[in-house]
């Protein structure tokens, strides 16, 4: 019997795992360094109606009529009212944002708003920070999942609402962190009047 003195060659583990175990980056991996590329995306998958008049207007509803949720009590209930209401026009601001479309109808932003929306973004985030506005969407998402009473809201849609407004917000605050940068950059290169 022959025996033969090479040695085995191993494939370094790393190499196998990151051919194997890969998949494409999520969109949400991608609103910080793409910001306006994700709301595009969001906005391809979901129209402008079907966020805003299809999938959002459920979701309130569901968390408020969820007894197992934070939003039993009427202090969370009316705090989830007043994000939802400042949520609609975000939405609306960055659908004018990642849109080329002249001006079409918009139920929540002002004149304005729409002719620029950049105004919108960064008011919302100076009235609610990422951090409130990531809290608030879980506990949403959260309320939406476990509320089995209706046909109207479905876990599904529970998941699909907190996928695309999470995608939309993150994008939304890089955009907001983007312009507060610019608008220091510009503050530092002012010259003084001597």
């Amino acid at each position: 019997m022959k025996t033969y003195n090479k040695p085995f060659q191993i494939i370094p583990a790393a190499d196998n795992r990151s051919i194997r175990f890969s998949k494409p980056a999520h969109l949400i991996e991608k609103a910080q360094s793409h910001p306006n590329m994700v709301i595009a995306e969001i906005f391809d998958q979901i129209s402008l109606t079907g966020l805003t008049e299809d999938l959002l207007p459920n979701w309130p509803q569901a968390a408020v009529n969820n007894t197992q949720s934070p939003y039993s009590n009427d202090n969370d209930q009316e705090v989830l009212k007043e994000f939802y209401q400042q949520l609609r026009p975000l939405v609306e601001a960055l659908y004018v944002v990642a849109t080329t479309k002249s001006k079409m109808e918009l139920t929540y932003l002002t004149d304005t708003q729409w002719e620029n929306p950049i105004a919108a973004i960064n008011h919302f985030f100076q009235q609610f920070s990422i951090d409130y506005v990531r809290r608030e969407l879980a506990d949403f998402f959260e309320a939406g999942i476990s509320f089995n009473d209706s046909n109207d809201f479905t876990p599904w849609l529970a998941w699909m609402s907190y996928n695309y407004l999470q995608c939309l917000t993150e994008a939304a605050y890089q955009l907001y962190l983007n312009q507060q940068m610019q608008f220091m950059t510009v503050r530092l290169y002012i010259p003084k009047n001597q």
